[in-house]
């Protein structure tokens, strides 16, 4: 009787796409392997935000995204922990936290990875404006507003009432189009990236146009007129050339 109860659960589940998180099964290989990657992955990003946060040398608006990028970084290994977690201990707070993380972490990432390629991209082509406009709280401020934005979005099902944190599921069609923006951001960042290398190409082009030139020979030969108490140079001679 237990069994079939659990059938038509699982059946009603699958019927309203509702993917449930504890069902999932890791192996110890597994398990230890996601461990060891949420550990070095952190302190790695760790790293670079303290790196970041402690030299005054580095406080410049491209140097703010990366800090910024290895902070939701390390927000995306922290809900992998909760996710092993959440498989491995059935632990129903973690998998509370991870319903709403789930959705949310890898947009916000790939938000921001957008934004540090559109910064670097208005650096070149826009240069002086960039420099006057562009500052580290402005940054922060776009940073925080679109991330907040994308949250609120994102987790719009939660806090209308469609969808409950404490089933403990992912629903299949909430992260569908998730992912579509997802590819969105992405496709994004590759156009933007391949723009910054054709722009800073064409600027090395224009400022040093004859960047291959052959070698310049210059020899100097003996003075017919020696003036007293300054060495002449004979026979030497010096050879200049531009790789």
């Amino acid at each position: 009787m237990e069994d079939l109860t659990s059938q038509v659960n699982d059946s009603s589940q699958i019927t309203s796409f509702e993917f449930p998180i504890m069902e999932q099964k890791l192996t110890v290989a597994q398990e230890c392997f996601r461990k060891s990657i949420v550990i070095v992955g952190l302190c790695l990003n760790l790293i670079v935000i303290v790196v970041v946060s402690c030299s005054r040398q580095l406080r410049y608006p491209r140097h703010i995204f990366w800090a910024v990028i290895s902070f939701f970084e390390c927000v995306f290994l922290i809900k992998c922990a909760l996710e092993v977690a959440v498989i491995a201990y059935h632990n129903q707070l973690a998998c509370q936290i991870l319903v709403i993380l789930a959705p949310v972490d890898y947009s916000v990432l790939l938000l921001t990875l957008s934004l540090a390629g559109l910064d670097r991209y208005l650096a070149i082509v826009r240069y002086e404006w960039y420099k006057k406009r562009v500052t580290n709280c402005s940054v922060i401020a776009v940073i925080s507003v679109l991330s907040a934005l994308s949250i609120f979005v994102i987790t719009i099902p939660f806090w209308t009432g469609y969808k409950s944190i404490y089933t403990c599921t992912n629903n299949l069609t909430h992260m569908n189009w998730i992912l579509i923006w997802d590819l969105f951001l992405g496709i994004v960042g590759v156009v933007l990236h391949f723009m910054i290398y054709m722009e800073s190409k064409t600027l090395i082009k224009h400022y040093v146009p004859n960047y291959r030139q052959e070698s310049i020979t210059v020899r100097f030969v003996n003075s017919t007129a020696r003036q007293p108490g300054i060495n002449s140079i004979s026979g030497s001679s010096c050879r200049f050339g531009i790789n």
